[in-house]
C-alpha cells in the first residue's frame, strides 16, 4: 500500500495551490513535515476564502495607546480559540470587511487596498481622493481627518483572484457624507458615481448578476452600471411598511432569496425616538376616544360638580399631611441626593445603546395591478437552517453547522456614528440573536473595543 508521504514534492506543491479554503490549507500542512515542507516551498501562500466566518479582532494597544505594529488576533468560532496573524499591512488602517477572505484598508495615506491576511496579498483600489463626491476640506479639517469615516462599505461581484480579466470583478462602495453609490473595476484608476434616486445608503448585496442597495428608508434599488446615459438605480421595492429611519437596514441573500434585514437598537441614545413612537400610538388611542368624550360631555359636568367638593376634602387631608412629614423633608431630600448620584453612576457604567432585536423580510415579486414597484415584501419567520453574519462586512447567509447556529443573526459593531463617541470605540454592540426566541447572546466574551476598526466578521 502506497504511503502518502511519499508523493513526490511537484504534485504536493500543485495540490497544495488548489486547495479551496484556508481551512484546507491549515489542515494540508498539519498532516505530516512532508507535506508541510510543500506548503512553505511556495512562493507565496494562496488567496483563498474561508469556510467558517471568523472575527477579527482590533489592533492590540500597548502601554502608551500604540497599536501593535505586526499581529491581529482572529477568533475562530469553529475551536473558540483565538490566534495572531502577522498583518503589518492593517497597522493604523480602517478595516472594513469584504468578501472571499478579502479585506478593504484605507489609510492616513488615503490609499484603499484590497487586503488578503492570510497569504498577505495586496490589490491597490482607486486612492479615496478619486471619489467624485468629497468632503468640504480645509485647514481644519482635511482628507486625513476624514479616511477612517469615508468609505462605510463595498462589496465585490466575485473573487479577485478567480478572474482571468481583472474587469470581471467590480467593486461598489458606500462613501462620502451623503452615504451614495459608486463602483470601480480592478484596474480603474478612480471611482465612478451611480446616479441614485437618494441618500443614506446603509448596505449593498450582489444577487442574481446585479448589485442591490438598500437607504435609511428602506427603498431597495438595483444598479444598472451599463445604462447608456451612464450608471444609474432604480428601485424596485419600497420601503417596509412601519419602519423607520433610525433602524438599520441590511440586505442578504439567504437560499435564493433577497432579505431585508432590520436591525433595532435601545439604550439612552434611542430613548427619545422610542418616547416619539409612543406618543404617536398614544395620540391615535386619543384621536378614537374623542368622539365618545364628547357624547359623555353632560355627564362629565355633573360629575365635576362632586369632583369639585372631594378636591376640597383632599385639600385639607393634604394640609395635614403635609404637616405631619414636614420635619422629615430635609432626611428625604438629602437620600433623594445619594439616590440620584448612584442613578449617574450606574448611567455611566451602562452602554449609551446596544442592539435589542431584529426582523426580516423577503422580496417577492409584485402581482397586484397598479403596483408602481415590481417587487413587495413578505415576512420571514423562520431563517430554517441558515444562520445571517451581519455588521461592517458583506451581509451573508450561511448553512448551520458544528459551530454555526440555524435560525440565528450573527451581529458585530457597525455604526461609526454611534461608537465613534463612546469611550473606547465599539465593541460592546456584538452578539447573536435567535430569531425563534428573541433571545442575544455573546459572540465573544472578551473585551475588544477600537474606535478605528472595531470587531469584524472576516468571511
Amino acid at each position: 500500500m502506497a504511503n502518502w508521504t511519499d508523493l513526490p514534492i511537484d504534485l504536493l506543491i500543485v495540490i497544495a495551490e488548489n486547495l479551496p479554503s484556508i481551512e484546507d490549507f491549515s489542515t494540508f500542512s498539519s498532516v505530516c513535515k512532508e507535506w508541510q515542507s510543500a506548503t512553505t516551498i511556495l512562493k507565496k501562500k494562496p488567496s483563498l476564502p474561508t469556510r467558517y466566518p471568523r472575527i477579527m479582532l482590533p489592533e492590540k494597544l500597548d502601554t502608551n495607546g500604540q497599536g501593535n505594529q505586526d499581529n491581529r488576533c482572529f477568533l475562530n468560532l469553529l475551536t473558540s480559540k483565538t490566534y495572531e496573524l502577522k498583518l503589518p499591512e492593517a497597522s493604523g488602517r480602517k478595516c472594513v470587511g469584504a468578501h472571499y477572505g478579502w479585506l478593504l484598508t484605507v489609510g492616513s495615506d488615503l490609499q484603499i487596498n484590497l487586503l488578503h491576511p492570510f497569504s498577505r496579498q495586496q490589490i491597490c483600489l482607486p486612492p479615496m481622493l478619486t471619489f467624485p463626491d468629497q468632503y468640504e476640506y480645509d485647514d481644519e479639517f482635511t482628507p486625513q481627518d476624514a479616511y477612517d469615516l469615508f468609505v462605510r462599505k463595498i462589496v465585490m461581484s466575485s473573487n479577485p483572484c478567480k478572474e482571468t480579466n481583472n474587469h470581471d470583478c467590480v467593486i461598489m462602495a458606500i462613501y462620502g457624507e451623503y452615504e451614495v453609490l459608486a463602483f470601480a473595476r480592478l484596474g480603474d484608476k478612480v471611482w465612478t458615481n451611480i446616479t441614485v434616486p437618494s441618500r443614506c445608503y446603509e448596505d449593498i448585496v450582489y444577487y442574481n448578476g446585479k448589485f442591490y442597495a438598500v437607504d435609511c428608508h428602506g427603498v431597495v434599488v438595483v444598479c444598472d452600471l451599463d445604462d447608456t446615459n451612464g450608471p444609474k438605480a432604480t428601485v424596485v421595492a419600497p420601503a417596509p411598511s412601519g419602519t423607520f429611519d433610525w433602524i438599520q437596514k441590511y440586505l442578504v441573500e439567504s437560499s435564493g432569496h433577497l432579505l431585508i434585514v432590520s436591525r433595532t437598537r435601545g439604550g439612552s441614545l434611542y430613548e427619545h425616538v422610542l418616547h416619539d413612537e409612543e406618543e404617536e400610538d398614544d395620540d391615535e388611542d386619543n384621536n378614537e376616544v374623542d368622539e365618545e368624550e364628547e357624547k359623555d360631555g353632560e355627564n362629565d359636568k355633573v360629575d365635576d360638580d362632586d369632583e369639585e367638593d372631594d378636591e376640597e376634602n383632599d385639600k385639607v387631608d393634604d394640609d395635614v399631611e403635609q404637616d405631619d412629614d414636614g420635619d422629615n423633608d430635609d432626611k428625604e431630600e438629602d437620600d433623594d441626593n445619594v439616590e440620584q448620584d448612584n442613578d449617574d453612576d450606574n448611567d455611566n457604567e451602562e452602554p449609551s445603546y446596544y442592539t435589542i432585536g431584529f426582523s426580516v423580510l423577503r422580496l417577492e415579486e409584485c402581482q397586484e395591478k397598479g403596483n408602481d414597484c415590481a417587487y413587495r415584501w413578505n415576512e420571514v419567520p423562520t431563517l430554517g437552517d441558515q444562520a445571517l453574519f451581519l455588521g461592517n462586512n458583506v451581509s451573508i447567509s450561511l448553512s448551520s453547522s458544528n459551530c454555526i447556529k440555524a435560525n440565528c443573526i450573527y451581529f458585530s459593531e457597525d455604526n461609526y456614528e454611534l461608537y465613534s463617541t463612546e469611550r473606547g470605540g465599539g465593541g460592546y454592540d456584538t452578539g447573536i440573536f435567535n430569531l425563534e426566541d428573541g433571545t442575544i447572546q455573546l459572540n465573544y466574551a472578551g473585551e475588544s473595543r477600537s474606535c478605528l476598526a472595531p470587531p469584524l466578521w472576516y468571511i
